[in-house]
This record gives structure tokens, C-alpha cells and sequence, in this order.
């Protein structure tokens, strides 16, 4: 029988699996080493490319900046202020006719009393966008103004509903001529 005799000084140590060990765990810190360089080049990339679009954009907001003042002092023109001052009263007329002429004067006639009678009628858009329709009535007495002014504001179509001026008058058979002024409210779907 024999017997195995060491003569070494220090025992002999088996170090394969510890190589083993740390050469998977050294390539895992390798592969992530990799990972996050590729990462960080792809975001610096990234920084780099917002950086020159958003160095593009601001150029190109300057130079819109300075269009635009161009624009602005062109419109201070008095030719052009004219041309302006003319486009408003277009679109003034514009947004009047927004205005139903028919649904106006359904909802008059609904609360015009007997022996009442439009002479005049005239819309106007004011400064808030609600319409001022201001309107010349004749009457056989002062009670029928009193009572369309009552039906005016009791309709829920036209708000606040003044006497502007009244007159007697008995050329046309009117006993009594007033001018009122009244908000047309719009009805839904108008």
C-alpha cells in the first residue's frame, strides 16, 4: 500500500474555482463597463444634437423677432393704419351679420304689445360683443311703451332695456314716440 507523501512545504490549494468565479464575475463587470459607456455616448450624442437644434432654433427665433419688428413698424404707417382702421369696421360688419335678422324680429314681435309699432331698428356691436339694438316706437299712450319695455325684459331675448328719449307726436297717428335701447341675448343655437 502505498501512501502519497507530501514534501512541500505548504499544502497544495486547488485555486480553480475561485479563477473560475472571478473570470465570469470579471466579464459581467466588463459587459456592464460596456453597457453604460454605450449608454453615456448615445446620451451625450443626444445632448450634443438638442443642444445645436436648440442653438438653430434660438438664431431663428431672432430672426423672426426682427421680422416681426419690421412688420410692426410697417404698420405704424398712416397708409397702412387707414387699410387697418378698415379691415376692423369690415369685420365689425362681419360679425354683425352674425346677427339673425328674422329671430330678431320674431322675438320683437312676441313682445310687442297691441297698438305698438317698430318705426326704427338699429344693432350695433359693442365693445363686450353683445348687441345693442336700439329701436324707435310708436304707441297710442305712454302705458304701451311701459308695457313693451315690461314684455322686453320679462322675454329673457333682449336685457337691459332702457328709455332713451320720448316725444309726443301725431303725424304718422302715434300718440307717443320713444326710443328704447335693449341687449339682444341670442338665443341657443345662434
Amino acid at each position: 500500500m502505498r501512501r502519497a507523501v507530501n514534501l512541500a512545504s505548504d499544502p497544495f490549494i486547488n485555486s480553480r474555482p475561485f479563477l473560475v468565479t472571478a473570470s465570469a464575475l470579471g466579464l459581467v463587470a466588463l459587459a456592464l463597463t460596456l453597457w453604460l459607456g454605450v449608454g453615456a455616448f448615445t446620451t451625450w450624442r443626444r445632448g450634443t444634437e438638442a443642444q445645436e437644434r436648440l442653438y438653430e432654433l434660438e438664431q431663428r427665433r431672432a430672426q423672426l423677432m426682427a421680422e416681426q419688428g419690421q412688420l410692426e413698424q410697417e404698420l405704424r404707417v398712416p397708409q397702412t393704419m387707414a387699410v387697418l382702421e378698415r379691415a376692423g369696421f369690415f369685420n365689425q360688419l362681419i360679425s354683425q351679420k352674425r346677427l339673425s335678422w328674422t329671430r330678431l324680429f320674431v322675438d320683437l314681435e312676441q313682445a310687442l304689445p297691441a297698438r305698438t309699432r317698430v318705426v326704427s331698428l338699429s344693432p350695433r356691436l359693442r365693445d363686450d360683443g353683445r348687441v345693442e339694438v336700439r329701436m324707435r316706437v310708436g304707441a297710442d299712450s305712454e302705458n304701451s311703451i311701459v308695457e313693451l319695455m315690461d314684455a322686453l325684459g320679462k322675454s329673457g331675448k333682449f336685457a337691459e332695456v332702457k328709455l332713451d328719449s320720448q316725444s309726443s307726436e301725431t303725424s304718422r297717428g302715434d300718440a307717443v314716440v320713444a326710443q328704447l335701447i335693449a341687449v339682444y341675448v341670442k338665443g341657443s343655437g345662434q
